[in-house]
C-alpha cells in the first residue's frame, strides 16, 4: 500500500498500537526529475537521504506525540502534477482512499496532514474532493495543516500565479522546457478547485501552521501562507531552504529548526483532539 505506517511499528503489536489518538499523515511533493517516486517520498522527510538517514517521522517524533499513528504516503508526483487537472484529482481521490483503508475498524479520531511543496496541494484538493463517498469522514476528521513551503495564494486568484510558482519548483528539481510537468504547471489549470475563494474561506475550519524556509529562493514568502486570521494559522520562519525545510541534520540549526517543528506539530495534534 502506498499509505506506509511508521509508527506504531505495524510489525510489532505494543501499547502504542491501541492507544493513538490522532493520524498524522505526511505526503510529500513533486519528485526531482532525475529520482523515483519511492525514494523520494522518504528522502523528503530524512537526512542524510538513504535508507540509512534519519526519519524524524518515524525516529523523533512518537517522543512528542506517543499517542499517534504517523504515515507517509507515496505516489507518482509525476504523473500527479504533469497530466490534467483530472489525474491530479483522480491522485487526490487515490490518497482518500488509501487513508480510508487504514482507518477501516478502528476508533475515530482526528486527522493531522503534513504537506511539503507541492504535496500541501495535493492535500487541499484531497479535501475538496466532495464526490468522493469516503471524502466526508476523512474531511470531518482532519483538524490541522501543517504545510512545509507550499505555495498558497499568490495575488486575486491568478491560476497563472500559483502556476508560476509551481513551474519554478520544477524548474529547481531538473524539469525543463518541454517537458509534461513544467507545460502543465506553467497555466496552473489543474489548480483551478484550490484556488477558489470558497476554498479559502473553507480553510478557517482548520488549524493550520506554515513554515517557511528564510533560505527559500524558489517560493516566494508571500505565497507561503494563505494568509488567514491569526487564530486560525502560525506562520513559522526556519533557517532552511525549499528541500532542507521539512528534514533536519544533527548541526544546531537543524535542531532548532526540529524544534519549532516539534512544538508546532505537538500542539495541532493537541487541539485536533480537544476539539474531536
Amino acid at each position: 500500500m502506498p499509505l506506509r505506517q511508521l509508527y506504531p511499528d505495524p510489525n510489532v503489536k505494543t501499547v502504542a498500537s491501541y492507544t493513538a489518538k490522532v493520524d498524522i499523515i505526511a505526503v510529500h511533493g513533486l519528485s526531482p526529475r532525475s529520482k523515483n517516486n519511492v525514494d523520494h517520498a522518504w528522502d523528503t522527510w530524512r537526512t542524510p537521504a538513504g535508507p540509512q538517514g534519519r526519519l524524524w517521522l518515524r525516529d523523533d517524533l512518537p517522543q512528542s506525540i506517543p499517542e499517534s499513528r504517523i504515515f507517509l504516503y507515496e505516489y507518482n508526483s509525476t504523473a500527479a502534477y504533469g497530466k490534467s487537472r483530472d489525474t491530479f484529482i483522480d491522485e487526490a481521490n487515490e490518497l482518500l482512499e488509501q487513508i480510508s483503508m487504514e482507518r477501516d475498524g478502528v476508533e475515530p479520531r482526528p486527522i493531522v496532514f503534513l504537506g511539503h511543496s507541492m504535496g500541501g496541494l495535493l492535500i487541499k484538493q484531497a479535501l475538496t474532493t466532495y464526490t468522493n463517498r469516503n471524502s466526508w469522514p476523512i474531511i470531518n476528521a482532519t483538524a490541522g495543516l501543517a504545510f512545509f513551503a507550499t505555495p498558497h495564494y499568490c495575488g486575486d486568484g491568478i491560476l497563472v500565479s500559483l502556476g508560476g510558482q509551481a513551474a519554478k519548483i520544477a524548474i529547481a528539481l531538473g524539469f525543463q522546457k518541454g517537458d509534461d510537468v513544467l507545460e502543465r504547471l506553467k497555466d496552473g489549470s489543474i489548480f483551478s478547485d484550490i484556488m477558489q475563494e470558497h476554498w479559502r474561506r473553507s480553510l478557517l475550519q482548520y488549524d493550520i501552521v506554515s513554515f517557511r524556509g528564510t533560505l527559500d529562493e524558489i517560493v516566494i514568502w508571500e505565497s507561503t501562507f494563505p494568509w488567514l486570521p491569526e487564530n486560525r494559522e502560525n506562520v513559522v520562519s526556519l533557517n532552511a531552504d525549499h528541500m532542507g525545510v521539512c528534514k533536519f541534520d544533527q548541526s544546531q540549526t537543524g535542531q532548532n529548526n526540529f524544534q519549532l517543528v516539534r512544538c508546532n506539530i505537538k500542539d495541532l495534534c493537541e487541539k485536533a483532539c480537544s476539539r474531536y
